[in-house]
């Protein structure tokens, strides 16, 4: 009866864990990763255009590359009904050359029911 029971239980913790990691967050490296993916594929965002123009080094193929960095602590500002969808902000830095400028960045996350992530951020209010 013990050794059932045993079972019982794994089974039950092992089903707990495996539920974790389907779970959305917008925290997430996956997400981080979506988030930054998206804004860097966004060549006429105002962040870059802003640290762009401030910069006072000349271009050139070493400084002129855009580097993004999400801030360490992303918040979750909604959740749908479902749980499917998060709305979430954080903080964005851009370093071009020797300027570096920040934003408060929002978007928000979707987990299809294949499990497919997207992400939709908000365009940069100056």
């Amino acid at each position: 009866m013990p050794s059932r029971l045993l079972s019982s239980l794994s089974l039950s913790f092992l089903v707990a864990l495996s539920g974790c990691g389907n779970q959305l967050e917008c925290d997430s490296i996956e997400t981080r990763k979506a988030v930054l993916q998206s804004i860097a594929d966004d060549h006429r965002n105002p962040l870059i255009n802003y640290a762009a123009r401030e910069a006072t080094a000349k271009p050139d193929p070493e400084n002129s590359k855009p580097q993004y960095l999400l801030g360490e602590k992303i918040v979750t500002t909604s959740t749908s009904a479902d749980k499917r969808t998060l709305q979430c902000s954080g903080g964005i830095s851009v370093a071009i050359g020797d300027v570096k400028a920040s934003k408060e960045v929002e978007f928000t996350v979707q987990k299809s029911a294949d499990g497919k992530l997207s992400v939709s951020v908000a365009p940069f209010q100056f």
